[in-house]
């Protein structure tokens, strides 16, 4: 069963996600200052939201609150598992 922390670090993580998703909607195609600045916002929001899914990551690593056991003793997934959720951008646009 997840812990309360493991729920506060992905709705951190949710948050920095959608923060990111805002600064690079507001990227213009037009070159100059007001790009290089709103580039640099989005860079900073794609590093933090890589940072929060890191700390869900740890979290689940080191804590195992996701991991629950059965009765013959074999331990399995709660069915809930952030190493499978794909939130932004992982590397698939080749850019």
């Amino acid at each position: 069963m997840p812990c309360n922390q493991w729920y506060r670090l992905v709705e951190s993580y949710k948050d920095a996600v959608h923060s990111y998703s805002d600064a690079a909607m507001a990227l213009s195609v037009l070159p100059g200052p007001a790009f290089n600045e709103t580039w640099q916002r989005a860079e900073r929001a794609r590093t933090e939201s890589e940072n929060c899914r890191a700390d869900v990551l740890h979290h689940e690593h080191q804590h195992a609150c996701l991991d629950s056991e059965l009765s013959n003793g074999h331990r399995e997934l709660a069915g809930v598992s952030s190493e499978n959720l794909v939130l932004g951008d992982q590397g698939q646009s080749g850019g």
